[in-house]
């Protein structure tokens, strides 16, 4: 069930913010100071005046900090566009989308659905229903802090950007809650894998917070057809193949205890649907029945 967005208008925030500097290469990244130093840019509402974006949250039984992140982000995206929209992908069964419809007249607006989408599917389902130019999603548990939040924004609405994706391992990045030492690892070596099989050059391809053109967004929802938590990897890895130029942004990450990433059961579906990603996108791949693919599809399930 889709509801009619009520645009905001922009208005003064305390959030800070900048923008980053247009990359002159595939991918890139800037420091924080760099990032402050451009805070007060002449260019900024060139940039940013007639731009619209989509910030989607995909959000399976998040009532309870649903409400929080909303109050976190609407000011953030207030700063940086006079018009925006905030999409909840709801494929939970609490009551996540009625607290989200309390915010309906700030620009949100809910897409319920009533069955399991996982977070690729979520993503995907809000990708579709975006109408502005500068579409990208991040994780409902508000990890990411606003100010960053408005820099990956402002970064998007650079014309020399493709794909802006926050990052938690690179200079000037920083946690304030470290996630525990085994998810960590665990994340660090499926990144490895993802660079070494599908040769994503990003550092950190699993952060919650990523950002695209429309004219990307459009070539990735006929080539993504992967929905659990590794739709992050197929967003990167043909966005990287179709010629996307990939910004980096260092972040500040809060980790939430309360993540329900089950590691013992979500790693090993994660490594099989990088190596079916790598296994389809090669020249045989073509001739795989689209019979096996599906039954592929079905088995690696919505997570």
């Amino acid at each position: 069930m889709n509801e009619t967005p009520v645009q905001s208008a922009a208005t003064a925030s305390q959030v800070s913010a900048s923008i980053p500097a247009n990359p002159g290469f595939e991918t890139t990244y800037e420091s924080r100071t760099e990032r402050r130093y451009r805070t007060n840019s002449p260019e900024t509402e060139s940039l940013t005046a007639g731009s619209g974006v989509s910030l989607i949250l995909p959000a399976y039984n998040e009532q309870a900090r649903i409400g929080s992140t909303l109050d976190k982000y609407l000011p953030a995206l207030e700063f940086c566009t006079r018009q925006f929209e905030i999409i909840v992908v709801v494929d939970g069964s609490d009551k996540t989308a009625e607290v989200a419809r309390h915010y309906r007249n700030q620009g949100v607006r809910v897409v319920q659905e009533d069955h399991k989408l996982g977070k690729g599917g979520a993503i995907l389902n809000g990708f579709r229903q975006a109408q502005f130019d500068a579409v990208g999603y991040v994780d409902a548990d508000g990890s990411l802090m606003p100010s960053d939040l408005t820099c990956i924004v402002r970064s998007i609405l650079d014309p020399g950007t493709d794909c802006v994706v926050a990052s938690r391992w690179i200079p000037g990045s920083r946690w304030l809650h470290r996630e525990p030492l085994t998810k960590m690892l665990a994340g660090r070596v499926f990144n490895l894998l993802v660079r070494g099989l599908l040769q994503v050059p990003v550092r950190d391809t699993q952060c919650g917070a990523k950002f695209y053109r429309r004219n990307v967004i459009d070539r990735l929802l006929s080539q993504v057809s992967v929905t659990n938590l590794t739709t992050d990897v197929g967003f990167l890895f043909h966005a990287h193949k179709n010629g996307a130029r990939i910004y980096e942004v260092p972040v500040t990450w809060d980790d939430d205890p309360r993540s329900r990433f089950h590691l013992t059961t979500m790693i090993p579906i994660m490594f099989l649907t990088v190596i079916g990603i790598r296994l389809m996108n090669l020249p045989l791949g073509r001739y795989v029945p689209k019979s096996l693919v599906h039954k592929f599809q079905q088995f690696l399930g919505s997570i």
